[in-house]
């Protein structure tokens, strides 16, 4: 029997990754993207860097539970959709000040996610 594969355990580590290595070795551009031209920078770049390297860890457990063992990936479902579910909620108040589209495109990003962990939660019930 072939065990199933979780395309979760490639998409969502691959994404915060790789959002994690821009945040942190180039915070410029994310803190561009969420500022008026004519403004200065408010964001503290710092900030930024500790965002990136948090989810830079987060990717890496992620891949590494997968690794290790499936089943207890599969156990961990419920708790990896509420992480993914308080990024969601909580990253746009990161950036309470401006009201940038790429806020609701990475939260829109994240409940996707949470829908392919719930399919691939009841998938492998069967």
């Amino acid at each position: 029997m072939v065990k199933p594969y979780f395309i979760s355990a490639t998409l969502v580590p691959a994404f915060y990754f790789i959002v994690g290595v821009i945040f942190t070795f180039v915070p410029e551009i994310p803190s561009a993207d969420l500022k008026l031209p004519h403004e200065k920078i408010k964001i503290p770049l710092l900030f930024t860097q500790e965002i990136g390297v948090f989810f830079i860890i987060f990717s890496i457990l992620f891949r590494q539970i997968y690794n290790i063992s499936k089943e207890v990936y599969l156990l961990m479902n419920n708790t990896f959709k509420f992480v993914l579910l308080l990024a969601a909620l909580i990253s746009p108040y990161l950036y309470y000040h401006t009201k940038a589209p790429q806020l609701l495109i990475i939260f829109g990003i994240n409940i996707c996610f949470i829908v392919l962990l719930q399919y691939e939660k009841l998938r492998a019930k069967k």
